[in-house]
């Protein structure tokens, strides 16, 4: 029997940044409205279906993971028209499709050097310890952008201006996102179709298995007091530059 890969997340209902469904502050909030973002209280476990990755660089990954870092800064690959988020609630699939550690700032690449090392490619399975939750989203094309959020990223301004150099037409789309971290990391066998120039992974025709795996209850890597501050800072700057809010209500948690 064919399945989907679960997981257990602590989340609250009724509230804007950990529910199912993601409520975005639009670019003009008041400060009041910004002020209405509330942690959750109490935990509960809330089992979620996951079909998806996204494909991100390896070190940014673990800044993710280890709180240092809350947004992503993204545009389509190669195979992609351009990039549309597909999954509110995904893992974070490894890549090493940048190696200059002068892309990062200072220390960040010698904190997380088992993750500039990493070649996909060459191992046998992959690690994925990692949940991300969007908590927000909005398109630019204001190259403001980069000092404006530079507290919430590892990169260089030479990372984020490739970036936004790529398909210069299009938006870049910011995704704010809460990470979680597995109490077992799931262990993804690697084949060729998961390579190539393109954002998402589908995990359920990847992960076909008799019966079901509990990737079991994962752990919000950054506190909800914390993450809140995060979120008011995040918006206040967005204030300041052009930038549009991405609704996601037609996106399913999964």
């Amino acid at each position: 029997m064919q399945t989907v890969q679960k997981f257990r997340v602590p989340t609250t209902e009724s509230r804007p940044h950990l529910g199912n469904k993601v409520v975005l502050v639009p670019r003009n909030v008041s400060r009041p409205a910004v002020a209405d973002l509330q942690p959750s209280t109490t935990i509960s476990e809330q089992e979620v279906r996951v079909k998806k990755a996204l494909k991100e660089w390896a070190p940014t990954i673990e800044a993710l993971g280890h709180g240092e870092q809350t947004v992503l800064f993204r545009k389509g690959g190669i195979k992609e028209p351009t990039f549309r988020p597909e999954a509110s609630t995904f893992l974070l699939f490894p890549t090493s499709f940048h190696t200059d550690q002068q892309l990062l700032k200072p220390g960040v690449a010698e904190r997380y050097a088992e993750a500039m090392r990493l070649e996909p490619k060459s191992e046998t399975v992959l690690r994925l310890p990692y949940i991300a939750q969007v908590t927000g989203a909005w398109t630019t094309y204001d190259p403001q952008v980069l000092p404006a959020l530079d507290d919430f990223h590892v990169w260089t301004e030479q990372f984020i201006e490739t970036r936004l150099k790529w398909r210069a037409k299009q938006p870049i789309t910011v995704l704010e996102l809460r990470c979680w971290k597995l109490k077992q990391q799931l262990e993804l066998p690697v084949t060729e179709s998961l390579f190539g120039c393109f954002s998402w992974v589908d995990l359920a025709a990847q992960l076909q298995r008799e019966g079901e795996l509990q990737l079991g209850v994962a752990s919000p890597v950054v506190r909800d007091s914390d993450f809140l501050i995060r979120q008011q800072r995040l918006r206040a700057a967005l204030v300041h530059i052009q930038a549009e809010p991405l609704t996601l209500d037609s996106i399913a948690a999964s």
